[in-house]
């Protein structure tokens, strides 16, 4: 297996209209990166800068708030699928039962909207994928930003979901069916000056996994952070193009793949020791997840008779609420 030490840069411009030489070289370049590090960086991916611009600066203007104001903003039941998460209420490291100091970030999730009203949407093992968002009143048209912005990685997705299934080798359609009611979360992320020293072992966030199927992010460059694990066990930094995409396989899609595709584990460090302005960052991360009643199984491609699955079967819903569930850092009563 090639040792990858960067993160791999992948121009998906020419997939929607290239002729079959260039899909298939684009999809070997991304399956490349999937297969040896799990990351990769996209260009040419079709969202317009104004939009990510636009979703930027409505996630940095509440979070310039005032902590009563953003407060309005959480929810109830404290699950961590919708409304505003203080800082301190998330430790995603025990995502893999790892044992760390509460993340030391804000966020702020969302998921789809005007849905249908149809029983798909409402049956009891619904409610969690297709939860009510909490908007916020403070931030003259957040609600119309955010809906262009998830419209507009809903069709990069579709672009990409393309791009995958020609990487393993199937149809291009393979995976529409299992994302016609995909139940995605868009989440903004805000890594705050940190006014005091973090205790040793506490991160911005904590070491962990994607346990969707795979997570588009957009980031913003500033001391302390994203890093990933390559196969030597050496973190390396994520430092991408502005107007890029990275992109980041999840560990349903590892299953999906028969652990051909790799979930890799990623954290957000800390500022340099003693520096407590100027490294206030965002990431704006779109979680794709499939259809809520998806069957994650072994996909065709992926195993022989020599290799057979590796996973149980597990229905999407399922593997998530437990995922979600496991991250929170107080109880949900508290």
């Amino acid at each position: 297996m090639t040792q990858i030490d960067q993160i791999p840069v992948v121009d998906i411009s020419g997939f929607p209209s290239g002729n079959l030489e260039i899909r298939h070289r684009i999809a070997r370049e991304v399956a490349i990166a999937v297969e040896t590090i799990g990351f990769l960086t996209i260009r040419g991916h079709g969202v317009p800068a104004q939009i990510m611009a636009a979703m930027r600066d409505k996630f940095q203007a509440f979070y310039d708030l005032p902590m009563e104001e953003k407060l309005k903003s959480v929810n109830p039941t404290r699950n961590l699928n919708r409304g505003y998460t203080p800082p301190g209420e998330q430790n995603i490291a025990s995502t893999d039962d790892g044992v760390a100091r509460p993340d030391l970030r804000e966020a702020y999730p969302f998921g789809r909207f005007d849905l249908p009203n149809e029983p798909y949407y409402t049956a009891p093992d619904a409610a969690y994928a297709y939860e009510a968002n909490i908007w916020p009143d403070a931030i003259s048209a957040f609600v119309e930003t955010t809906k262009q912005y998830y419209q507009a990685m809903e069709d990069l997705n579709q672009l990409m979901l393309r791009i995958f299934a020609t990487a393993l080798e199937l149809d291009e359609n393979f995976f529409v069916d299992k994302f016609d009611r995909h139940a995605s979360v868009l989440r903004g992320m805000n890594y705050f000056d940190q006014i005091e020293d973090p205790v040793p072992g506490q991160l911005r966030c904590a070491a962990h996994a994607d346990y969707g199927t795979h997570t588009f992010l957009q980031i913003e460059n500033a001391p302390g952070g994203l890093q990933v694990l390559n196969r030597t066990g050496t973190w390396i930094d994520v430092d991408p193009a502005p107007g890029t995409f990275v992109v980041n396989i999840g560990d349903l899609m590892m299953n999906w793949t028969n652990d051909r595709w790799l979930s890799n584990q990623h954290r957000v460090v800390n500022p340099p020791a003693g520096q407590r302005q100027g490294t206030r960052r965002q990431s704006i991360a779109y979680f794709v997840q499939p259809n809520y009643d998806a069957l994650i199984e072994c996909i065709p491609t992926c195993k022989s008779p020599g290799e057979p699955a590796k996973h149980p079967p597990v229905l999407a819903w399922e593997h998530r609420f437990a995922k979600l569930s496991g991250t929170m850092a107080i109880s949900p009563d508290a």
